[in-house]
C-alpha cells in the first residue's frame, strides 16, 4: 500500500453510479499524480449511488492510500457533492474531475497547478473556445444553450471569459471555501466563476477539449438545470450591481 503524505493537490471526483468508469479514471489520476511535482490525493464523493461506486472506490483505496471516499447522503446534486469535497479536501489546489473520464486530464492538470501555485490564480478554467476546433467537441444540443449563457455572461455581466460553465477546473481551495457557495446542481460551475470574478480573484484559462463518455449516460439534463442556471444568472447580476454601486 502506498503511504499518504500531506497532499498539495486534491482531485475532487463527484460520482453518481460510476462504478464502471472509476477504475480507468483512478489509473489515469494515479499516473498523473506520480508525474506531478507535488503530492496529491484523490477524493471521491459518492453521491448516494445505488450501484457499487462506493465499494469500487474502497477497493481502490486499499491498493492506493491516496484514494479516499466519502458517501454523502441524499439529495443528489453535483453542486452538493463538489461543496462536500471542497470541505473535505486536504490540498491547497483543488481540481474537480468528472467521474466519466471526459476531461483532458493529462494536458490540463499540470497547467492548472502551475497557474495556481506559480501565478497566484484563484481559479483556472478549461476553455473549449480558446483554440480553433476545440469547441467541436461540445455536444451540438448543448451549444445552443451555451451560446445564450455566454451572451449573458459577456454582455450583461461583463465577464470576458468564454467558457464559464465547464465543471473541470482548478482552484485555490481556501479561496473557494470563503466564497459562500450555495448551488446544489450543475449551476455550481458558473457560480464559482461569477463569485471569483466579482470578488476580485485572478482567473486563468487553459485551452483544451473534452472527450466522449465511454460508459453510461450523463446526468446532465437541460430541463433539470434550467432553474439553477437562471438562479445563478440572477445572482451574478446582483453581484455585478453591488460591485458597481458607489460606496458611501
Amino acid at each position: 500500500m502506498e503511504s499518504l503524505s500531506r497532499p498539495l493537490v486534491s482531485f475532487i471526483v463527484p460520482a453518481l453510479n460510476e462504478e464502471a468508469n472509476l477504475p480507468p479514471l483512478f489509473e489515469r489520476l494515479l499516473l498523473i499524480g506520480q508525474k506531478l511535482a507535488w503530492p496529491s490525493e484523490i477524493l471521491v464523493i459518492d453521491d448516494a449511488s445505488d450501484d457499487r461506486t462506493f465499494q469500487v472506490t474502497q477497493e481502490a483505496s486499499a491498493r492506493a492510500a491516496i484514494i479516499r471516499v466519502h458517501r454523502k447522503p441524499l439529495p443528489h446534486g453535483l453542486g452538493l457533492a463538489i461543496r462536500e469535497g471542497l470541505a473535505r479536501a486536504e490540498g491547497r489546489v483543488g481540481i474537480v474531475v468528472m467521474a466519466d473520464g471526459v476531461d483532458p486530464l493529462e494536458e490540463a492538470v499540470p497547467a492548472f497547478c502551475e497557474k495556481i501555485l506559480r501565478e497566484d490564480c484563484r481559479l483556472v478554467l478549461l476553455s473549449r473556445y480558446a483554440l480553433p476546433g476545440d469547441a467541436r467537441t461540445i455536444p451540438a444540443s448543448y451549444k445552443i444553450f451555451h451560446a445564450g449563457f455566454r451572451f449573458f455572461t459577456f454582455r450583461v455581466l461583463g465577464i470576458p471569459l468564454p467558457d464559464t460553465t465547464y465543471a473541470f477546473r482548478g482552484f485555490d481551495v481556501q479561496y473557494l471555501r470563503n466564497l459562500g457557495l450555495r448551488s446544489s446542481g450543475f449551476e455550481i460551475s458558473p457560480e464559482i466563476t461569477f463569485r471569483t470574478f466579482f470578488s476580485g480573484g485572478k482567473i486563468g484559462e487553459v485551452a483544451g477539449r473534452q472527450t466522449r463518455r465511454i460508459r453510461g449516460k450523463s446526468n446532465f439534463s437541460f430541463a433539470r438545470v434550467a432553474p439553477g442556471y437562471s438562479w445563478v444568472a440572477i445572482q451574478g447580476l446582483g453581484l455585478r450591481l453591488r460591485r458597481a454601486a458607489p460606496r458611501r
